[in-house]
This record gives C-alpha cells, structure tokens and sequence, in this order.
C-alpha cells in the first residue's frame, strides 16, 4: 500500500488508501518480549519481518540460508541474514542499507550468480524510483559489495517501485526483476549480467479497472524459459478480485494448456486476456449482511468476496498451483488452492484463514504457502481451527497439510505445527536445499506494516 503524501492529488480512491496507512502506522512499534516465549523452533534471524509479493526472500545455497527482513523498529534497515544450515546456528547479519523506511515491503530478495555469489536486490514501498542492490562475495557471505541502485525511467513521476522478484531464464542468459512500477502495474526489466546491469523498464500487466489500480502478481519460474504469474485486478480493499494465470516466455504470453494469447511487443497482457481461475465479485458493490454486521473499527473493509494471491508453486510435470485467500470479512478469511491437472483447473477451498491480521488492512491473513518440490505440502497460519473456522480464542499458529487434487477443506486433516503461542506465527515460507525442508515463518508481534517486531523461526526436516 503507498501511503500519499501529495494531499492535491487525493480521490476517493486514495483517501481511502491514505486513512488505512494512517490506521496502520499510528501506534508505536510493538515490542516483542522473547524471554517471555521460550518456544522450541529454530530462530534463523532475529528482528525481521516480510511481505509476500517479493521473493525469493529466502535462499539456501552452498549450505547457508540467506533471509531479507526489514526490522520492523529503530531505524528500519534493510537486513540479510545468514544461517549456516551445517553448523546449525546464525552467522551473522549484514546490513544493506541504513534507515530503510521501516516497512515489510522493502524486504531484500536474492539469485544466485554463475560464481557462486549471491545478488540481493531491494526496493523501498513506493517511495522512490530506485531498486538497489549488493553483491556478496563468493567465498565469505558476511562480505558484501558497495550499493548500486538502478532506476525505472518513465514518463510519469508518480510512478515509483515496489516488490522486487528475480527470476532467471537460463535459456534466455536474462534475469528478470519483476516490480510493481508503470501505473503501478506488474513491470519488469532484465539483465544479461547476473545482476549487474539492467535494461530498462517494460510494461508487463495493464490493470483494466483502473489507471493506477495495481494488479498483485506473484511470480515462479522453471529457471528455464518460462516464468508463471498469478495476478488480479486491483487491492482487494478497493475491488472483488478474480484470480488470473499465465505463463511468458520467448516474449510471449500463453495459457496453462499452451495456447497463444500475445507477444509482449505488442503491449502488455490485459488480465481478460488470460486465464480466470477464480471469478470475483467485481467493483465493489453494498455490503453484504454479514460483512456490515461483521464491520468494525479501522481501515475500510475489503470488497465482498475479494481474492488476492498468496503463492504459486509448480509441481514435478511443470503444472501451477495456486494458493490464495478470499475475503469473506474481516473475521472470515478462507484459503483456497486452484491445481492445473494438465487438462483443466481444479479450485477448491482447503481450510479458514480466520481474522485479519491487524484493523488497517481487513485483507491481511496470517498467509498459506505451498512446497517449491512437493505441491502436496501446505503450511498456512490462522487463528481458528482451519476445518472448521471456530473460533479457538488463540494467536494465529502454523498448520501443515498434505493435499491432494480431489481434497478440500471437508477431508483435508491439518496438523497443528505451533500451540498455544502467546504471539503470531505468521508468514510461512518453505525452501528447499537438496533433501532437505527448510520451513520458515515470522514470530512476534505484528500490528501493521510499518509496526512489527518479529523473528525469522522454524525448522529443519529430511523429506
């Protein structure tokens, strides 16, 4: 969410954005007690906190997990964390950069380069033009280049970054940066160089329902020559999202059974173009009984039955699965995964998501991410029992799932992984390092997006 800061250009539209920043960032940081929560997880990295549309915001590579995190208090500095998953305990943390807008959005993301280096790139929330990045050396993680910083050059001011994703097609010799940048759409730009250089910004997604409506992609790649994306229409807050899929490659845009939509030289795919795995409910309309009945106090109430994506994986054959949420009220969250079976989607609710996760943002959910290896393993987090959607009177915790095409949420058996935690667990992110599971989520208190104080937890399974 960008927070406006030139009252001449406020609408109904960014009044309303410019309330819920309000609302989000009025209290004080949340201090987290830790002595106070002796839980039996591993903690990865301390102070730190992420968003869900930038990644990879974990790696594993020779052996270590690199972790952005923005520390959600003091200063706000963009982090990486390292952990040597050998030696089982914290290396260190390297600061990227100083006073970085406290803000989960602007977490560090990462690639591995061909000499074994890692790039890690970052981008304030809106802020500005500039994607900035480092480079570490190849043999010591804790040493790390100078600052470069590349920016998106449009004919627009208002046009500023968000949301760095990198993704790398071999076939190609290009990584991609994807980021939310030309009016606010899904916007990309390549390099030849590992990270080095970057070309200039490309057009990638036009919202259709709105100038500067923001579709939220999320984006996973075979590393090879095709990159898949999940995206919707706008914020949730402000539309009943549907959820799209599509995959590019070779400059192209396809559905998931291969057939031709168009080439991105003849301007950027239109949602209506792609494919709906999940139809919306559209402009936001009166409100439903139960959502006027459920409506408190805070930022404004996302449109009745609004998606927004979550996580994208794909299974051993290539095909895409597609975890997301949908906003029945701010009390009532639901999961869902939509699974291409290579003939068809098949879209099906798997568990409660609960409450929102803080008053300014009522489509805020504790999250459900999928396996990069294994699509059958699902992790979410909530706060009420996930088949049911009682409510248990608990924080959010993390349950994990195995999930098959033909299960939903009526034969789906989900295992309680945290209990009785006297903060959130909320965030979950699985990495994967040759046989190993690398399970990860935020610990602490959470009360906005620029207002947290959380720990990188989890824990290590052979699978």
């Amino acid at each position: 969410m960008h927070c406006i800061k030139n009252m001449k250009y406020l609408t109904l539209f960014t009044l309303m954005a410019t309330t819920a920043c309000m609302v989000a960032n009025a209290a004080k940081p949340q201090k987290y007690n830790r002595s106070a929560d002796p839980h039996a997880f591993t903690v990865f990295m301390k102070d730190g906190g992420w968003c869900w549309y930038q990644d990879p915001r974990v790696i594993a590579h020779d052996g270590k997990l690199f972790i952005g995190s923005v520390k959600g208090n003091d200063s706000g500095p963009a982090l990486v964390g390292i952990y040597n998953l050998d030696q089982k305990k914290p290396i260190g943390t390297v600061l990227m950069q100083d006073n970085f807008d406290k803000d989960d959005h602007n977490s560090p993301v990462f690639h591995v380069r061909p000499d074994g280096s890692v790039l890690s790139v970052y981008a304030k929330h809106g802020r500005d033009v500039y994607h900035y990045y480092r480079i570490s050396d190849p043999v010591d993680p804790m040493k790390w280049s100078e600052e470069y910083k590349h920016a998106l050059v449009s004919s627009d001011p208002k046009d500023h970054v968000t949301y760095m994703n990198l993704m790398e097609l071999k076939d190609e010799g290009k990584l991609y940066n994807f980021y939310r940048g030309i009016n606010y759409n899904p916007t990309f730009e390549t390099s030849t160089d590992s990270g080095k250089t970057w070309s200039d910004a490309v057009h990638f997604v036009q919202s259709e329902v709105g100038k500067r409506a923001r579709p939220y992609a999320r984006y996973v790649g075979n590393g090879i020559d095709t990159i898949h994306v999940s995206t919707t229409d706008a914020h949730p807050r402000n539309y009943g999202n549907s959820i799209y899929y599509f995959e590019f490659r070779d400059g192209k845009f396809f559905k998931a059974d291969g057939t031709f939509i168009k080439d991105l030289k003849d301007g950027p795919v239109l949602p209506s173009q792609t494919e709906v795995v999940y139809h919306g409910t559209g402009p936001k309309g009166p409100k439903s009984p139960e959502a006027k009945a459920a409506k408190g106090k805070g930022g404004a109430d996302s449109a009745d039955g609004a998606a927004w994506t979550s996580s994208i994986m794909l299974d051993a054959e290539g095909h895409p699965h597609i975890g997301y949420t949908l906003y029945i009220s701010r009390y009532d969250h639901r999961y869902r995964i939509a699974s291409w079976d290579g003939t068809q989607w098949l879209d099906r609710e798997v568990a409660f998501g609960g409450n929102n996760l803080h008053s300014g943002e009522t489509s805020y959910t504790g999250l459900i991410t999928i396996d990069p290896v294994d699509p059958t393993a699902v992790y979410i987090a909530t706060d009420v029992n996930p088949t049911t959607g009682e409510d248990l009177d608990t924080q959010h915790e993390i349950y994990r799932a195995k999930i098959g095409l033909a299960d939903d949420v009526s034969s789906i058996q989900w295992e309680a992984v945290t209990q009785n935690s006297p903060v959130m667990n909320i965030r979950p992110v699985i990495v994967r390092h040759g046989d190993k599971r690398i399970v990860l989520w935020n610990r602490g208190e959470f009360d906005g997006f620029k207002n947290y104080d959380l720990d990188t937890v989890g824990f290590v399974e052979r699978k």
